[in-house]
């Protein structure tokens, strides 16, 4: 084995050192550049934790069959202590610095009761599209692209990792990624051993229709499934589960209808969830026509839903989001490389927004806080995304809520998002490259020791 000094000056430590080096500087590079290219920045980055903490599942498992193996080997061959002594030192080193990583609490905002601001709209109605990738989306939703130009869009945004229904529809409505929050999986699903660590749990956060209830604003949901509908707000949420969209968007406008009323006193929060896109890519795929089809009919539903604003002359106080909670490729989204099913599309319309903006992308852990701000509310407490400040219509946010430097709040916003999605690289990050390199060394060792061992075998052979 190699003395320290020896190894320092070898390849192999020039290497490990580039490698970090990378981690650490490579992703300071997203924060140059036009407004525009922050918001597109960002979705970058946020693709690239979920890509790293793909790696890093996959990465654990071969660390946890290898390592302990390999381990065994050496002992098995009987070779020097001292390369014993010192892997099981990196793997000390190791442990330490995922204790570090893990130890490191999510920064929280106060959950303390704030007055609500004069609201931006004061109803707020979100629509995912289950399984609808950012491209298929807006080459076949007709009605959401041509009312483009009444709207602020993005090309994409990105949704979060695991890329499965439930952790990120808890993402969009907590503004936290699924490994704070904690569902990171569908119920009784997904029981893969190379994601042994994303189980099912129900959030430990608080969520959008929480805050909203503490103000007392009217909170309904409409959700095919009804574990997800039973996870999201509190007791005074109105909740409908078990129908496909169409049954979804009709039994969200017949409660529009019937408490109107109140909802014009105390204002709206409404979630629907349209499933069909999604269960039609698992039946028939991204690139088939039934598909395509599919997404066409939900955006006729958001059009239903559209015409009925208008009809109860809502038009002025009403904000419209329509999101998906992830893509596809093929007939599936979990277990596959996130930058394949990552990209979601966002529509968002409504007086508060500018007309026919497009910002540069964003992360499905932005809409919570951009919500609260048009309602007029805080933030869930545990939300780590940022206001969405860009697509809003200056001159309207100051008529409704005096002087803000809109320009000036989006860039400080994009900052912070960049500084978090550094600091999640780097733990994700880091932690993988040490499972890799840690593996890679003593896999170099025990193949050096084993060839000591053939050779010796074979020179006492030829004594005898």
């Amino acid at each position: 084995m190699l003395k320290i000094s020896q190894f320092k000056q070898s390849k192999v430590f020039w290497l490990i050192t580039l490698s970090y080096a990378v981690f650490l500087i490579a992703p300071l590079f997203a924060f140059i550049g036009t407004p525009y290219t922050l918001e597109s920045n960002l979705s970058t980055l946020d693709l690239s934790r979920s890509s790293l903490i793909f790696i890093f599942d996959s990465a654990l498992l071969l660390f946890l069959i290898i390592v302990p193996f390999g381990l065994l080997l050496l002992v098995a061959v009987k070779r020097r202590l001292k390369i014993l002594r010192r892997i099981s030192l990196v793997i000390l080193i190791l442990l330490l610095v995922s204790s570090v990583f893990t130890s490191i609490s999510l920064m929280t905002q106060s959950n303390a009761e704030v007055a609500r601001e004069k609201p931006l709209a004061n109803k707020v109605i979100v629509i995912t599209f289950d399984g609808t990738r950012a491209d298929a989306f807006w080459e076949h939703a007709d009605f959401i692209i041509n009312h483009r130009n009444e709207s602020t869009w993005a090309r994409r945004i990105v949704c979060t990792y695991p890329t499965v229904t439930y952790p990120n529809h808890v993402s969009l409505f907590t503004g936290t990624w699924p490994q704070y929050h904690g569902t990171e999986s569908n119920p009784a699903e997904y029981r893969s051993v190379q994601f042994m660590l994303r189980v099912y749990r129900e959030p430990h956060v608080e969520d959008l229709f929480e805050v909203a209830e503490e103000y007392g604003i009217v909170t309904a949901i409409f959700a095919a499934p009804s574990t997800l509908a039973s996870i999201l707000g509190e007791a005074n949420t109105y909740r409908i589960s078990g129908g496909r969209g169409y049954e979804m968007m009709s039994a969200a406008m017949s409660f529009i209808e019937d408490n109107k009323e109140t909802i014009d006193t105390r204002g709206l929060l409404m979630f629907i969830h349209l499933i069909d896109p999604d269960d039609i890519m698992h039946q028939y795929g991204t690139g088939s026509t039934e598909y395509y089809s599919t997404i066409k009919a939900m955006a006729d539903l958001v059009g239903d839903l559209y015409n009925k604003i208008h009809e109860l002359g809502w038009e002025k106080d009403t904000v419209i989001i329509v999101t998906a909670d992830h893509g596809a490729i093929g007939n599936r989204h979990y277990g596959v490389w996130p930058p394949l099913v990552a990209d979601i599309p966002l529509w968002m319309w409504g007086k508060p927004f500018a007309q026919g903006r497009e910002i540069g992308g964003g992360r499905i852990i932005d809409i919570a806080p951009t919500i609260a701000f048009i309602l007029g509310i805080r933030a869930p407490a545990q939300s780590r995304g940022i206001i969405l400040y860009r697509a809003f219509n200056e001159t309207y946010v100051r008529g409704i809520r005096g002087e803000l430097d809109l320009q000036k709040l989006a860039n400080s916003a994009l900052r912070n998002g960049l500084i978090s999605e550094y600091i999640e690289i780097l733990i994700w990050g880091l932690s993988s490259l040490t499972m890799i390199w840690v593996m890679l060394i003593e896999l170099a060792y025990l193949g050096r020791n084993i060839r000591k061992l053939i050779i010796e075998e074979k020179r006492l052979k030829k004594k005898t």
